[in-house]
């Protein structure tokens, strides 16, 4: 057999109305609503059956000819220790390296401080062409590590300043970011970032909505200091969280392109050059009992991410829900990218995902839904004045709970009889709150 015999005409035609008809009779009397369409977070309802969509945009990474950044977490507090986890990153397959600031919302526990020995570990260790990005520091302390490392302006940075997160006058913040600006790096200085809303309970609609209206917050303060909008564009990550609803996720990566090109449009920027697009892996989905099953849903997590156009991802290790993680926790964290780039080869293809009626559909209704949102956020006087007035934490709280009863496989479903013993290199500090919001697994109504 060839593909050449697989002859489209010699299946019969039909159409929806008769194959509702064949549906109806193995239902037996089943509502179809109920037994065949689910819904999302945010009640989209996903059909069990798509036509292809013969209308579409291809939303492919910013280079589509090169792989996504493999980015491995630098945060043990041990410098010494975090140091030779450096190195054996850069050397087994990572190519890119995010700093986690111990006052981070993504620190989840772990995290390291900025010390004259985290300096030196850059400037000696640090690979000239892995991609470097910061995320919790002040823009002093990042000053001075960027200028620790030779011919900084020779690599990929990402600085990660985010003003909803930034201890200090947003004046101030705006001047800093002007500054880091006209230097002329190579990345991006600002994140748009709605993976507190997510850690937190938040919808998908919600974290697209929540980096929708800290991109506009940015843009407004930029603009104020005399950043044109195209440069305050391309100085932005969106970050964003993936887990292991594999749907879901892809559609909500291609939708935050949707919405960035849209802000841009709204701005007076024509055609504007695509969103760097950070994904880490989600931390609600993280499980405290059998954490190995954590590494099955950051596989599918990433090849969400991976799939939905996402430029670069990192991944928290499995079992960051009990301890630092030790060396294998981290090998696995890493390795679930490279196989999936160099064996499973998911990079080959921009945006396979484009023209499916499924997803399709679903990137458009997150993305309008998302928009909605946003709307509502601007109408209160933009995302700093929802955060202090307890809107977003309420509007979060509010979705985390309507998903609480919901079972989960492997812990309220199924769960181990004996839990394994878990190896950490030690215990987790305090969790940061981002936005307001306090982190949470959804696991944690049984650990």
């Amino acid at each position: 057999m060839n593909i050449d015999s697989l002859d489209p005409s010699i299946f019969g035609q039909t159409d929806r109305k008769a194959w509702l008809k064949l549906v109806e009779r193995a239902l037996k009397g089943k509502d179809f609503q109920e037994a065949l369409v689910s819904r999302t977070d945010d009640g989209i309802a996903i059909e069990p059956l798509y036509e292809r969509c013969r209308d579409y945009a291809s939303l492919s990474r910013q280079r589509a000819d090169f792989p996504w950044t493999v980015t491995q977490r630098m945060d043990d507090p041990d410098i010494e220790r975090a140091t030779m986890q450096l190195s054996d990153d850069l050397a087994n397959g990572a190519n890119g390296i995010c700093l986690i600031s111990k006052t981070s919302a993504s620190a989840f526990g772990a995290g390291i401080d900025a010390t004259a020995g985290l300096s030196r570990a850059l400037a000696a260790t640090w690979d000239a062409t892995a991609a470097l990005r910061f995320d919790g520091f002040a823009p002093d302390t990042v000053d001075a590590l960027v200028s620790s490392i030779p011919d900084s302006t020779a690599k990929t940075l990402h600085l990660g300043f985010d003003v909803f997160s930034y201890d200090g006058r947003q004046s101030a913040f705006a001047k800093d970011i002007k500054r880091f600006a006209e230097r002329g790096l190579t990345g991006t200085i600002i994140n748009a970032d709605g993976r507190a809303a997510h850690n937190a309970g938040g919808t998908e609609a919600q974290e697209l909505a929540v980096t929708a209206a800290s991109l506009a917050g940015h843009l407004r303060l930029l603009e104020e200091v005399g950043l044109s909008p195209e440069a305050a564009l391309a100085a932005t990550s969106l970050c964003l969280s993936a887990d292991q609803n594999q749907f879901t996720t892809i559609a909500k990566m291609r939708a935050a392109r949707l919405i960035f090109t849209r802000i841009a449009e709204a701005c007076g920027v024509a055609n504007p050059k695509p969103a760097h697009l950070f994904a880490e892996t989600s931390y609600r989905m993280l499980t405290r009992l059998d954490p190995e099953t954590n590494i099955l849903r950051n596989t599918i997590a990433v090849f969400s991410a991976g799939i939905g156009g996402t430029d670069e991802i990192s991944v928290l290790p499995h079992s960051l829900t009990h301890g630092i993680p030790d060396p294998l926790a981290r090998r696995l964290a890493r390795n679930t990218q490279t196989i999936l780039i160099a064996e499973s080869h998911l990079d080959h293809v921009a945006d396979p995902a484009a023209g499916a009626g499924g997803i399709e559909a679903l990137t458009d209704a997150l993305a309008e839904r998302a928009w909605d949102i946003f709307i509502e956020i601007e109408g209160e006087g933009g995302l700093a004045k929802v955060i202090s007035s307890g809107g977003l934490a309420a509007m979060v709280s509010e979705a985390r709970a309507q998903r609480m009863p919901k079972p989960i496989v492997g812990t309220t479903l199924f769960a181990m009889k004996m839990e394994r013993p878990v190896a950490v290199l030690g215990p987790l500090g305090p969790i940061a709150r981002g936005m307001g919001l306090m982190p949470v697994r959804l696991d944690e109504r049984v650990s």
